[in-house]
């Protein structure tokens, strides 16, 4: 990236001042750019309010007393091109543009419009979109959502759908997941997929790449961006338009060429880019990489509390490309000094439910077994399947919630101990029980997950997503855990 590039980046994503052209009740965007960061340097043009959210509004971009950086224009699509010479006018850095309405909606005269804009902009402003929901900073306060969190974070995201973008926000919000930047860039008629992986290799606030992409214009260029954002940090991609009917709807969506899904897989292998399949995925591997240490191998261990499931969590490691190694005669030696004989079995997976009782008085409890796991030579990573918190209830009673924050702290402490002292990530699996109408059921795992997410450990719905987080985390470990 130059030197003038990496200006026109800091214009959008950093910028002194920024307007909101075609601002109004209706479209969102007041309600998503004034919050306090942005604040003082936002200006609302639209001739039809004298006032908007307690600001001022301009009938003209032409008629704000200040310089802007950028722009976000929210106008009709045929208003674009007349918006765009007066942004050029006022000599504006770069603009984004929400406005749906061009080549993805296949009729030649918006293609033909779609053109006209580029034409118009070509050599004289920075452009994003059409199309798009455009730019999230958390620490500008650019964002594109009501109430997006500005708590800084590693993860920046690259997506070609406004969606995605909205998603991995406000899901994100809820797991404990922190962003940089996100950006979504539409039909890209400027500004498109590698410019912006360009920038996050480079960034020094971004750790972590995700991106979400259904064509490109130009695959040489973007191969090499790839190439060299995978060089520099962890990329992860997931393609869309892998199908015949997914090319088609990638076509009518943003107005992309899809290409063969055999192709994309070759790219991002010869790049070094963690390819996922889908959303969930591409969300929670972002969420292990923030959180966890790479594994220093494949070797896994399980904290259970069912045989059964063992089982299957078992072929579930297994079929991800990990292992799950017997224990050393040591550990197990360790192990039966702590579980009881009956109904437990010490093997990997360990399923020893009656830990779930023991608390710090007692002989034996849960933060002393994951301690004893971390210190085989077997075991790279742990995974506590945390699942006791509805069964635990009903058995003690009244007793429960003292109890179970009780069992919190010893968990917290091996944990601790596994990832801060051993270097081991640790992997939480608390099944959330969205769909419980119990209130007292949804508290109490709400408690456990952030007692875990304060103390920065990625925690995980279900078995399936922590098993495929923990395999991206060990397949980006072979590539970055020497550096």
């Amino acid at each position: 990236m130059t030197t003038q590039d990496a200006i026109e980046f800091e214009h959008i994503f950093n910028p002194r001042a920024v307007a909101l052209i075609g601002a109004s009740t209706d479209n969102g965007y007041v309600h998503s750019l004034t919050n306090s960061k942005l604040w003082d340097k936002l200006y609302l043009v639209n001739p039809r309010y004298d006032e908007l959210a307690g600001k001022e509004c301009y009938d003209s971009i032409l008629d704000i007393p200040t310089e802007i950086d950028f722009v976000v224009i929210a106008v009709p699509a045929t208003h674009v091109p007349k918006i765009l010479t007066e942004c050029i006018e006022k000599g504006v850095k770069a603009a984004h543009v929400f406005t749906a309405g061009f080549s993805e909606t296949g009729i030649p005269e918006r293609k033909k419009l779609e053109n006209e804009i580029r034409d118009v902009a070509k050599g004289k402003i920075r452009l994003i979109g059409p199309n798009c929901m455009g730019i999230y900073c958390s620490k500008s306060g650019l964002s594109f959502t009501w109430d997006a969190s500005f708590e800084e974070g590693p993860v920046g995201v690259v997506t070609q759908s406004g969606t995605f973008g909205v998603e991995f926000l406000n899901i994100g919000k809820i797991r404990n997941l922190k962003f940089s930047k996100v950006v979504s860039y539409g039909n890209a008629v400027d500004l498109d997929c590698p410019d912006f992986l360009e920038y996050l290799a480079e960034d020094p606030d971004t750790k972590i790449i995700a991106l979400y992409m259904e064509g490109i214009k130009n695959g040489r260029r973007l191969k090499s961006a790839l190439a060299h954002a995978a060089a520099k940090k962890p990329v992860l991609a997931l393609k869309g338009g892998v199908t015949e009917h997914g090319s088609r709807a990638a076509s009518s969506h943003t107005g992309s060429l899809a290409g063969s899904p055999e192709i994309w897989s070759s790219i991002f292998t010869q790049t070094g880019v963690a390819q996922v399949e889908d959303f969930d995925e591409l969300l929670n591997a972002s969420l292990a990489l923030s959180y966890a240490p790479f594994p220093a191998g494949k070797g896994t261990s399980i904290i259970t509390n069912s045989g059964g499931f063992s089982v299957l969590e078992t072929d579930a490691c297994v079929k991800a490309g990990l292992e799950v190694p017997q224990f050393t005669q040591e550990t197990l030696a360790q192990l039966r000094k702590l579980v009881p004989v009956a109904g437990t079995s010490i093997s990997n997976p360990l399923d020893a439910w009656p830990i779930f009782y023991n608390l710090s008085g007692s002989e034996g409890n849960l933060g002393d077994v994951i301690k004893i796991l971390a210190r085989d030579r077997n075991i790279h990573s742990i995974i506590v399947h945390m699942d006791e918190i509805n069964y635990l209830r009903r058995v003690l009673g009244p007793v429960f919630e003292g109890h179970l924050k009780e069992v919190i702290d010893l968990m917290l402490i091996g944990c601790l101990y596994a990832r801060d002292e051993i270097g081991k990530p640790v992997m939480l699996c608390i099944s959330m029980e969205i769909f419980t109408e119990d209130e007292e059921d949804r508290r109490y795992h709400l408690m456990v997950k952030k007692a875990f997410e304060d103390q920065r450990f990625p925690v995980f719905p279900t078995l399936r997503d922590t098993i495929k987080a923990l395999f991206n985390l060990y397949r980006l470990g072979l590539r970055f855990s020497k550096k």
